[in-house]
């Protein structure tokens, strides 16, 4: 299977810092292009963001050159390349760190088309869940 740049990163997801982790579903490591189209007080954005893990209920953004502060609403286009596809959400940031000199967001998702949703877990997921057990694997032959 063929992996592509903006798709499933190889970062583990269960780190002991994640096994506390109080979210209902797993987040999906990948790296998707995104764009930041509207953000309180401000419309006609087109700020450029990476999607670096995505959910059900959320997904983790990391951002260039915007401050977006927890509790702020946003609505985020993203792009799947490889799949010709690409959705508008609306979300509300939940947290923000800088990290590496940009700023990461956590993003709740409260409206989203389900069917496209679905279509990008089901993209992301097989391969993500591939790359960790080979990462187990090699994991056990080495210890």
């Amino acid at each position: 299977m063929k992996i592509s740049f903006f798709h499933v990163t190889l970062m583990s997801t269960l780190s002991k810092k994640e096994e506390k982790e109080k979210r209902k579903y797993v987040r999906s490591d990948c790296l998707l292009p995104a764009e930041f189209v509207k953000s309180e007080g401000r419309d006609s954005l087109s700020e450029r963001a990476i999607v670096h893990n995505f959910s059900q209920e959320g997904l983790k953004l990391a951002i260039n050159f915007m401050n977006i502060r927890p509790g702020s609403k946003v609505e985020v286009k993203i792009f799947v390349p490889e799949k010709n596809l690409s959705t508008t959400l609306a979300g509300e940031v939940t947290w923000n760190k800088f990290k590496d000199n940009k700023l990461e967001v956590g993003l709740k998702i409260n409206k989203m088309d389900e069917n496209v949703k679905e279509e990008i877990l089901n993209w992301i997921m097989p391969v993500w869940v591939k790359i960790e057990d080979e990462k187990k694997e090699k994991k056990e032959k080495s210890g």
